[in-house]
């Protein structure tokens, strides 16, 4: 992390109404994406974009801000954190950043909490049951209340394309997308409000409960059928998991109960859902080559990075096989 906390503490002191109480800035999640900070005395969350080179620029904290406040103020039946100041001005904490409301709970996505392993059928089903609650809430959001930024399915495609090109990805992965641009899934409909990260990673939970569904830069209008896709991506993976526990549980839904609960709460019916599956797991595919090829380059310096290249061979090799079984 490039970032010096204390000078990050002494300038919200000095830009804050409420400066006097900030005791200290504490660092939660820093490195090559958004970066998320708790301000200490204060209890508020901090949030800012990468202090080096990032995965995925731009990072725009304006965008999220507006997204955010915009689900918050619409979409009710979302746990979202109070929204507070943001601050276009570089020279308070050297970039844009907004500030948060803190909200009890942890996230899991890489082990199982324990009060989720004390309660492996009912606990699991409710974490699915409140999950796809907050998710489809967002897709049954008024379109005219998500702020500008439309991508189509050919767009969304195209666009993991480019990042795989330009990052000199493997032949594979390149092929797979291309054939995905070639001939893209159907959709369901007119577009909605998607979310773009729909992991249960993303979510914060206390006491079994959904406190919160974050990290919300790749929000956008399009087809919702990209969201239910990225999570059933998780079902099925192997040797090469990535972010799925909770997926063993002997409660959690099956991809059949996911897509029959996506229908009923969203009035669509599910189309293609192999096709985006693989889209899902190819747009993290590329997510992944561009922080192998950004530590092969020496561009970053991150052992996290490194665990990319590693990972890179047996993630690919699970996506040929979800890409052979849907085309």
């Amino acid at each position: 992390m490039a970032r010096d906390t204390q000078r990050l503490a002494e300038g919200l002191r000095r830009w804050l109404p409420r400066g006097e109480g900030v005791t200290g800035v504490k660092t939660l999640s820093a490195g090559h994406s958004n970066e998320t900070y708790l301000v200490e005395g204060l209890n508020e969350i901090l949030r800012m974009p990468p202090s080096e080179e990032g995965l995925l620029p731009p990072y725009d904290m304006v965008r999220q801000h507006t997204v955010m406040s915009a689900v918050a103020t619409h979409a009710p039946a979302i746990p979202m954190p109070p929204m507070l100041e943001l601050c276009t001005d570089p020279e308070v904490l050297g970039d844009a950043f907004f500030l948060m409301g803190a909200l009890p709970g942890e996230a899991f996505e890489y082990s199982i909490p324990a009060w989720l392993a004390a309660d492996p059928v009912d606990g699991a089903s409710s974490v699915c049951n409140q999950w796809f609650d907050a998710f489809t809430a967002l897709q049954n959001m008024p379109v005219e209340h998500m702020p500008p930024g439309e991508r189509t399915v050919q767009e969304e495609v195209d666009y993991w394309l480019a990042v795989a090109r330009e990052c000199e990805a493997d032949a594979e992965l390149v092929r797979i997308l291309e054939h995905l641009s070639a001939s893209p899934p159907r959709t369901t409909g007119a577009p909605t409000p998607v979310h773009g990260d729909t992991k249960h990673g993303n979510c914060l939970w206390h006491e079994g409960k959904l406190t919160a569904l974050l990290d919300w830069e790749m929000a956008r209008i399009s087809e919702p059928m990209l969201d239910l896709g990225y999570i059933l991506m998780f079902h099925g993976q192997g040797p090469a998991s990535l972010g799925d526990a909770g997926y063993e549980l002997p409660g959690w839904w099956s991809a059949d109960r996911m897509i029959a609960e996506w229908e009923a709460r969203t009035g669509r019916t599910a189309v293609d859902a192999s096709l985006y599956a693989v889209l899902g797991q190819a747009k993290v595919a590329a997510i992944i080559s561009v922080g192998a090829h950004l530590f092969r380059t020496g561009r970053i310096n991150d052992p996290r990075f490194e665990g990319f290249a590693n990972l890179l061979p047996a993630y690919l090799d699970l996506l040929q096989k979800r890409a052979q079984a849907a085309f």
